[in-house]
């Protein structure tokens, strides 16, 4: 069996790059053959250097610092992925593919953004299509594009998405219920993360007695965070501000390594929440201020929920502040996510037809 995956690519995303991983990793149980196609004109491809628009933390007065900080650490993206991830480039008119493969697999980060979305695999058969964990992420789907949405939802046999607030959103688009699975992340196991994880080189004795992990993709990170690093006497880790190059260049797999360690994640991502929650790292997730509508996301509302973690969400009224913010139960994950997994898989199977059995069996 040979499997296209579709996704968004880029090289400056850690969740974004380890979500594609943990998803081709996991379709390579299923299949003999699995390759990403890197295709959207719109991403920051391979050949086109170092982007920096994506930062609104860099130093506004330095660009040649910045552009030498940002081409190192997306080199350990490249890294990663021309490791661990087989892709497909330069495909200059993607309808001439769709025989290569027998199923095309999207999934899952925003690929279904009403702003930046990639599309629902109308380039191929419709018995080809598959959707996992895909992501819509907005609140609304505007007017102007719900019949878009709905044409292409429809046209696919196999849908499942990662949003609890999309099923209904779906539901009264097309009249049938699409079936909620977790984030491809959540599908491998603790010894399969800790075989691509890697320890900074950096990291020493005064990280080893603890640190707060700052991991902020929207405006500066809130007091509250210092606050709390202050009075527990830890060190900080801003990984998204130019202020430390040992910090700012972390890749994909320090990435894991550091928020496997932390002693609290301080985050408005999606999947600083989603690791944290399975690593088992304490963590606080805030909300940002933002009038845009589109900006305001169905994701970590979602997540919280489905981990009965919604004590941990810090909102702008608290000043980003919660009670005990380095104590986490995590009690109700352990339940669930065996459960989660295991109907994940299940999609999985029945989708590519396939009598494969994939069993989460290990540490996680």
């Amino acid at each position: 069996m040979k499997i296209a995956q579709m996704t968004k690519n880029s090289y400056h995303n850690h969740g974004m790059t380890l979500q594609k991983y943990a998803l081709h990793k996991t379709l390579q149980k299923y299949a003999d053959f699995v390759e990403v196609l890197w295709y959207d004109s719109n991403s920051f491809l391979p050949d086109t250097g170092v982007w920096l628009g994506w930062n609104h933390q860099c130093d506004q007065n330095n660009p040649q610092k910045n552009f030498m900080y940002e081409a190192i650490r997306s080199s350990k993206f490249r890294d990663f992925e021309f490791r661990y991830i087989r892709t497909r480039f330069n495909i200059p008119y993607i309808e001439e593919i769709a025989d290569d493969y027998d199923f095309f697999v999207i999934g899952s980060d925003q690929v279904w953004n009403p702003l930046s979305g990639i599309g629902f695999l109308e380039f191929v058969p419709r018995e080809k299509r598959i959707s996992y964990a895909a992501s819509i992420s907005s609140p609304i789907i505007p007017d102007e594009m719900k019949e878009y949405f709905r044409r292409g939802i429809l046209g696919i046999p196999h849908v499942s998405i990662r949003e609890e607030g999309s099923v209904k959103m779906i539901e009264e688009l097309t009249g049938k219920k699409p079936l909620l699975v977790v984030d491809p992340i959540f599908l491998l196991t603790l010894e399969e993360w800790h075989e691509v994880a890697q320890r900074p080189i950096w990291f020493d004795e005064k990280y080893e007695r603890g640190y707060v992990l700052s991991y902020c993709l929207r405006g500066e990170p809130p007091q509250a965070l210092y606050t709390v690093a202050k009075e527990s006497n830890l060190k900080v880790v801003e990984l998204l501000k130019m202020d430390n190059y040992n910090h700012y260049t972390v890749g994909p797999a320090e990435f894991l390594y550091l928020v496997e360690h932390a002693s609290l994640v301080y985050t408005n991502s999606f999947h600083g929440t989603a690791f944290s929650i399975f690593f088992r790292t304490p963590f606080v997730s805030y909300e940002y201020h933002d009038e845009n509508v589109f900006n305001k996301s169905l994701r970590i509302p979602g997540i919280l929920k489905m981990f009965d973690l919604e004590n941990r969400l810090a909102k702008p009224e608290n000043n980003y502040k919660i009670n005990s913010p380095l104590e986490t139960d995590f009690s109700f994950r352990d339940k669930i996510l065996p459960k989660e997994r295991a109907k994940s898989f299940g999609f999985l199977a029945n989708a590519l037809g396939t009598t494969v059995s994939v069993k989460w069996g290990g540490v996680g």
